[in-house]
């Protein structure tokens, strides 16, 4: 049984005594970028808001989020009155993200559009069409980085951005009101 007085450790005893672990630079610098990665990554989780809007169904309500939204009616073919009237809700997520829907006199959305710091939820907004996205961008030889252009008979999705800068937009051509530019989708 060893006995210290006065707390110090003799001279000839301190090889004996266990040593701290002390981390290396290296260690320590990992170890920072993973705390980092790990605090971006609940920031974006818990500031992502649930968006409900489909291509192809009715408008969404965006439920659960703290959202300024607003509507206007237009016409489509340059806003005279021979045209299809369609409205555009304009929705601005908890996240900072705005997302337009266009939803035409049928009451289902034909167009979607976002831009902002965050991606909405694309499972959720291209609804039934989301499958042919990840499917197009999985083929592109850098997934997941870049810009993703889908162009099939009934549906074209475009998306591109990088972090805190997204944007796309999305449209159904089988939906699309008569007299409809596309290039009003922004």
């Amino acid at each position: 049984m060893l006995c210290f007085s006065g707390g110090r450790v003799p001279r000839g005893l301190t090889h004996s005594l266990p040593r701290p672990i002390e981390p290396t630079s290296r260690f320590r610098g990992r170890r920072s970028r993973l705390i980092a990665l790990a605090a971006a990554g609940v920031v974006a989780m818990s500031s992502a808001a649930p968006c409900f809007a489909s291509l192809g169904r009715a408008p969404s309500a965006f439920a659960g989020s703290h959202a300024v939204h607003q509507a206007r009616v237009l016409a489509a073919g340059g806003g005279t009155s021979s045209g299809a009237a369609y409205s555009v809700s304009t929705t601005t997520l908890a996240s900072g993200t705005t997302v337009r829907e266009y939803v035409g006199a049928n009451g289902i959305v034909f167009a979607v559009a976002w831009n902002g710091p965050f991606l909405p939820d694309l499972r959720e907004l291209l609804g039934q069409h989301f499958a042919a996205f990840t499917s197009e961008s999985a083929r592109l030889p850098k997934a997941g980085r870049g810009p993703v252009r889908v162009a099939q008979p009934d549906v074209t999705i475009e998306s591109t951005g990088h972090m805190r800068a997204y944007a796309g937009r999305a449209w159904v051509n089988s939906l699309l009101p008569a007299g409809f530019d596309k290039d009003t989708i922004e």
